[in-house]
């Protein structure tokens, strides 16, 4: 029996875990679960608040039968700041923290005291060519939400192994390390925030997150025909896009929220290739909860003249064979949690 890692998704509409052993060089399978999420749960600051999460999670670790203790959580895009600095000349290592901490007070809106400030370096060139430059990836995670998460987790009785960003983690879980992936966009459509990362050789290139997501869409359905919400996200989960559904009025009610992420996707290609004309993205991957919604697959191809897909977090996951349909279901909802439990150091 290899080692078992545990990746928690705490997310506004679910909460998932996954549990996953590595035995050789391939990961197995061991469990998986998903619960619904507390409302306001991890967004409040209230103690009553946190403390359901905390059960929410004990729940959920009762079902899954999840004895560990050592996890990988996420932390939402939507609390953290994510970008991609790539204006920096030949720098060492020493140099680049001096270089990063002036960078970061441009885009990071408060005190660099109160985030704790992480990097990856994608690319440095030889300091002898003519164009010398450093491509960094900076995450800042302001330290009251990183506070808020340790909090929930020591209730539950968790000791966090790492928290990182849900981007970094899906990356792993759908592009891996493999440089022989195409330049692929990851669009995850979360409940509040849909957020967006171009990844090449592995590596997170361009990142943005706008607060449009699976709410939005709901809320648009249910103003539009004066529905409750669980009758509007019924709606959505069963017609979505589908312009020959209805006489294609949920499509109409649909559009423009859909539009308002279209527009953010053009933006993010136009911006990408401007900078990397030598390196076109070739693919879409659409994650989280809201990738299921029927016709969007076919709704962004057709807009964007890009091969879209699901994304499936479980390809490289060895699974039992009874399992396989049940995960399919809602694969692209897993994607964060896989990625967390696949983090190995």
């Amino acid at each position: 029996m290899g080692k078992i890692t545990i990746g928690l998704d705490l997310g506004l509409s679910s909460i998932k875990m996954v549990a996953l052993a590595k035995e050789g060089d391939k990961f197995n399978l061991k469990t998986l679960g998903s619960i619904p999420a507390p409302s306001p749960g991890i967004l409040s600051d209230n103690e009553e608040a946190l403390l359901a999460v905390s059960e929410a999670i004990k729940k959920l670790m009762t079902a899954t039968k999840i004895e560990q203790k050592e996890v990988v959580a996420a932390l939402p895009e939507s609390k953290v700041f994510t970008r991609v600095i790539d204006d920096l000349p030949y720098l060492t290592d020493s140099e680049l923290q001096s270089a990063i901490r002036y960078a970061a007070e441009e885009f990071i809106p408060m005190p660099l005291s109160e985030v704790n400030l992480n990097w990856q370096v994608l690319l440095r060139s030889d300091p002898k060519s003519k164009e010398t430059k450093t491509i960094v990836l900076v995450v800042a995670s302001p330290k009251n939400a990183v506070n808020k998460y340790l909090k929930v987790l020591t209730e539950t009785g968790l000791k966090p192994r790492a928290l990182e960003t849900e981007t970094i983690a899906v990356t792993r879980s759908l592009v891996g390390n493999n440089p022989f992936s195409p330049t692929t966009m990851i669009v995850q459509l979360g409940a509040a925030t849909t957020d967006f990362a171009v990844v090449s050789k592995g590596l997170i290139w361009l990142t943005r997150s706008i607060s449009t997501g699976g709410m939005a869409l709901t809320r648009s359905l249910a103003q539009h025909f004066n529905f409750e919400i669980n009758q509007a996200e019924e709606y959505k989960k069963v017609y979505g896009l589908l312009e020959d559904q209805l006489e294609g009025k949920v499509f109409e009610a649909l559009k423009p929220v859909t539009d308002i992420i279209l527009v953010e996707l053009r933006r993010m290609i136009q911006a990408f290739e401007a900078k990397y004309p030598q390196n076109p993205i070739k693919r879409m991957v659409l994650s989280g909860g809201g990738a299921k919604m029927p016709g969007l697959v076919i709704y962004f191809a057709n807009n964007l003249g890009l091969e879209v897909q699901e994304a499936d977090p479980w390809y490289s996951i060895a699974k039992d064979k009874g399992i396989i349909s049940k995960l399919a279901t809602d694969a692209p909802s897993y994607s964060v949690a896989v990625g967390l439990a696949l983090r190995e150091e």
